[in-house]
């Protein structure tokens, strides 16, 4: 008995080497040659990918992951960002944009419809950057606007009891209005971001800083005018960019991967509805500086 027993074993553990083996094979050899990945950054992006109710958002943290994954994967030889963005806030576009000059290989990116604002300010750390010719680019500003409410509550005799420790503390605060001391004050911030982003995308086009100046209205640009402003390289699709990206990769005939998270259909809806209750909890007086601006929707 003891005889068939470890005849058993043996034989056990040979099927559980030889399946190691080919599946360590498999994975090995399943990625061998070159390889061009496509990220995509969709909707409003912050840093961890929280966004309201009624708003799609992606997360910055997400985004460098696979961008770092995709710099140190030696089968990688270039990076597509497939940009479909309003923008998103400060920060969450910034990490995404320092991320992506840390990349060492070949990086296009492909604004499909929406490259604004801070997916602009993405955008333009890449080697080239590709628009279709009807997308919404530029839209160069930072946005740190919210609603008042402090005349409704006087219509509604509800008094602001203003208790604070700090005279400043309280600068953002729906329930009355800004003095003016305060908005020049929020104003100067707000334009020191400003002159960053501006100096960020002058570095990353190789534009003058009074050029891109020139476009910072928050103005955006259709993508066949960008091109003349220099605020694009090439009018194309994804297609037009992963062929690029090819050739400047001096790739011939590598494989396309997909940079995608799949998230089961449960976490999905927990996390939406994680995120709707705290939208309506968060209260009115929350204020998110951002460099977002929601474009003109366009329908045929």
């Amino acid at each position: 008995m003891n005889k068939i027993f470890r005849v058993l074993l043996f034989l056990g553990f040979i099927w559980i080497l030889s399946y190691a083996l080919a599946t360590l094979f498999f994975n090995a050899t399943s990625f061998i040659g070159d390889q061009i990945v496509v990220i995509p950054i969709q909707g409003m992006i912050t840093l961890d990918g929280a966004g309201s109710l009624f708003t799609e958002a992606t997360s910055a943290h997400d985004i460098v992951n696979q961008i770092d994954a995709a710099n140190a994967d030696s089968s990688v030889k270039g990076i597509v960002l497939e940009i479909n963005s309003p923008g998103g806030t400060v920060m969450g576009s910034k990490v995404v944009a320092d991320a992506i000059k840390n990349v060492e290989k070949p990086v296009v990116a492909v604004i499909t419809e929406y490259g604004a604002s801070g997916a602009y300010w993405i955008a333009s750390q890449a080697d080239v950057i590709v628009a279709d010719d009807l997308s919404i680019v530029g839209s160069i500003g930072v946005l740190g606007s919210y609603l008042e409410f402090g005349g409704l509550l006087e219509d509604y005799n509800v008094t602001y009891q203003r208790l604070v420790t700090g005279k400043y503390k309280d600068i953002s605060t729906p329930y009355r209005p800004m003095t003016g001391e305060e908005e020049k004050l929020i104003m100067e911030r707000l334009q020191g971001i400003h002159e960053y982003f501006v100096s960020e995308v002058a570095e990353g086009r190789g534009m003058g800083v009074s050029d891109v100046v020139a476009l910072s209205d928050g103005l955006f640009y259709l993508g066949k005018d960008a091109v003349d402003l220099g605020l694009v390289d090439v009018l194309g699709n994804k297609d037009d960019a992963i062929n690029l990206t090819k050739q400047l990769a001096g790739v011939s005939d590598g494989s396309v991967s997909e940079y995608e998270k799949e998230k089961p259909w449960y976490e999905t809806l927990s996390e939406y509805t994680s995120r709707s209750f705290f939208s309506l909890g968060q209260g009115i007086g929350s204020v998110l500086v951002s460099v977002n601006q929601e474009p003109l929707v366009f329908r045929a």
